[in-house]
């Protein structure tokens, strides 16, 4: 019987099958390697593994800071694997011990990481030999992958008569799809160049050496380009050149169609993480919306070449990681299932959460968790999450109403407590949710600032830009980036000298709120602010951006220097959240579309961008007038 098959023989039957499958693929290594992986970590019988087993695997790959790309494949080789076992076993009810939702976790929205202008004018300073500038130029400025610069040949370049027309290269790229690609005549002198100094190779062999006369290897151009990454002190890898190349594609306005193919892209989707990353047409709203806070007049110059930085490599102002989750801190002294199901949600929750705030979160879940459950059991013996009722918790919310708690803060409550039901019907303890209680929320106004308060705040940043003091150009580096860049606090304090672009006046937010990727735009001015404060620092490209003398800026200290510079400006109560409401309020309000606004917040939904910012009158009856105007125009007077 097959249930009787030891691992190692379910293991060979399993790729043979991926083989057979995939043939062309390198599913089949990825997959079984990643079996074995966790037979290894989990070494009972594969026929006898539990969703608690699959929970404790996926745990180890997670505390050895895995990244969740890496966990999630191993969870879907993993699946795949169980729906192959039920399949062979001919149960096709057989239930899989894995679930993507519950193991795989939310993955990260990751954008590409590009090198900005001057990383690029760093790198190339440095890159003296001719081979390796070719290869290079190949992916600068072809966009192609790095097994596709090992394997070109020289009978995969054709140099058009015309010209005025780009060279073009046929590349044989991943998924074995052949594609042609373009590049300039400038940068086939460079190639050109590198030829000509090599004995001509034949039309059908690699392109590009060793010493030896072999054909360099992928590891041989990634070990050239760590090298070129010691020397520039920039975090050179060849994807890194590639993604640069389809930035400046896209912030040219090429279409996503075309360049999905030049890219060797198999989903638009894949391509048009590009263009979230490089829109100019959001670019373009955005300067004419903040035109009138900032002097705009032209654009930064172009990154010069510039020699390679004296700036120490190795970062030193960095956030620790925080020790995983023990336990001890923040639980109800309550019963053992209740505190073992509180522990049991954080641990499964700890590496979902943004490593610099998995503490403050897991202490923020559990103040709101404590007095739901101990308020519970003040007011009946409760003995397990199965006897919790609707009316329970319909309780709960008109008690903590009735005691003056605002009805957004009871909500957040109650999302707490079903994440933590919802996670407990998974894990099996508890079978179904009782019915959520609706609770009505008020229609809250944005908390912008008023058009007077905006001058005063204005007038002050100028009086503090006047002075040289760190301390002001801490405050005014605070500022430009939650002020001008629409940044959370959590995203400021998070964020890093490699994530800004000041000469491109660019932010890169990483890993911001729902674990999403985006870039933000910055005014001249807060460009030449926050240019002026890194003179002040000093910086290794990951170090934190914000620190006050050489250590991170914590949450506290940050809104405390934003309500003082409020103060001085003469306004109370001044905070980081105010200013992201007055950000987006202004852009709305200065022509900005919605879901322009939408992207650069970095809102997954469009009704959230609608709590941030609200039309002002004025705009609403300019823009009644200017429909109504075009109405008559199309309709004659009779409207």
């Amino acid at each position: 019987m097959d249930t009787n098959l030891t691992n190692a023989e379910w293991i060979a039957r399993f790729e043979a099958d991926l083989k057979r499958r995939f043939h062309d693929r390198s599913t089949a290594k990825h997959y079984v390697s990643d079996l074995r992986l966790f037979v290894a970590d989990q070494p009972e019988p594969l026929a006898a593994i539990t969703t608690a087993r699959v929970d404790t695997f996926v745990d180890h790959q997670r505390t050895r800071g895995l990244a969740p790309a890496t966990v999630k494949r191993r969870v879907a080789a993993l699946k795949t694997f169980f729906d192959f076992m039920a399949e062979t076993l001919g149960e096709p009810q057989r239930p899989n011990p894995v679930s993507m939702r519950r193991h795989a976790g939310r993955q990260p929205q990751l954008l590409p990481r590009d090198l900005t202008e001057s990383e690029v004018a760093q790198v190339l300073a440095v890159v003296d030999d001719q081979r390796d500038r070719a290869m290079v130029t190949l992916m600068l400025y072809a966009g192609l992958r790095v097994g596709e610069v090992a394997t070109l040949s020289l009978a995969a370049i054709s140099e058009p008569t015309d010209p005025a027309a780009p060279i073009r290269l046929r590349v044989l790229g991943k998924g074995r799809k052949e594609r042609v690609v373009y590049l300039t005549r400038e940068g086939y002198q460079i190639l050109a160049r590198y030829l000509a100094a090599e004995s001509p190779p034949r039309p059908d062999v690699p392109l590009f050496r060793t010493r030896l006369g072999r054909g360099i290897s992928v590891a041989g151009i990634e070990e050239r380009l760590a090298r070129y990454a010691e020397r520039s002190g920039v975090a050179l890898t060849a994807h890194r050149l590639r993604h640069t190349y389809g930035r400046r594609m896209a912030e040219s306005e090429m279409p996503v169609l075309s360049l999905s193919r030049l890219l060797g892209h198999s989903s638009v989707q894949t391509t048009q993480r590009y263009i979230d990353g490089a829109d100019p047409e959001v670019r373009r709203h955005y300067e004419a919306a903040m035109a009138g806070r900032s002097e705009q007049a032209k654009p930064e110059e172009p990154a010069p070449m510039v020699p390679p930085s004296d700036t120490p490599h190795v970062a030193t102002v960095v956030r620790p990681e925080p020790a995983p989750y023990d336990g001890k801190v923040g639980l109800p002294a309550a019963p053992d299932w209740l505190r073992a199901g509180c522990r049991a949600w954080i641990e499964n929750q700890w590496y979902q959460w943004k490593p610099s705030q998995r503490r403050h979160h897991a202490l923020a879940r559990l103040r709101q968790l404590r007095p739901f459950w101990c308020w519970q059991l003040d007011r009946r013996a409760i003995g397990g999450f199965a006897e919790l009722t609707t009316a329970d918790v319909a309780a709960y919310m008109s008690a903590e109403l009735a005691r003056g708690l605002a009805a957004k803060s009871v909500k957040g409550a109650i999302d707490t407590v079903y994440q933590q039901l919802r996670f407990l019907v998974d894990l099996g303890p508890l079978r179904a949710l009782p019915e959520r209680p609706p609770l009505r929320l008020p229609d809250p106004l944005p908390r912008h600032l008023e058009p007077q308060e905006v001058v005063a705040l204005a007038e002050e940043v100028a009086r503090r830009e006047a002075g040289a003091s760190a301390e002001d150009r801490l405050d005014l580096a605070l500022y430009y980036l939650l002020g001008h860049g629409g940044l959370r606090i959590s995203e400021a304090l998070d964020l890093r000298f490699a994530d800004l672009d000041l000469a491109g006046r660019r932010v890169r937010i990483r890993d911001g709120k729902g674990r999403r990727d985006r870039v933000v735009y910055l005014t001249t001015t807060a460009a030449k602010g926050l240019r002026r404060y890194r003179e002040l620092v000093p910086h290794a490209g990951e170090d934190l951006v914000l620190s006050c003398q050489g250590r991170p800026l914590r949450y506290e200290e940050a809104w405390s220097r934003v309500g003082r510079l409020g103060e001085a400006a003469g306004i109370p109560k001044l905070s980081p959240h105010r200013l992201r409401h007055t950000y987006a309020t202004h852009l709305l309000n200065n022509g900005l579309s919605l879901e322009a606004l939408r992207r650069l917040m970095g809102h997954e939904n469009m009704n959230t961008t609608l709590i941030y910012a609200r039309l002002a009158d004025t705009t609403l009856e300019q823009q009644y007038r200017t429909a109504i105007g075009r109405l008559a125009d199309n309709h004659g007077n009779s409207v």
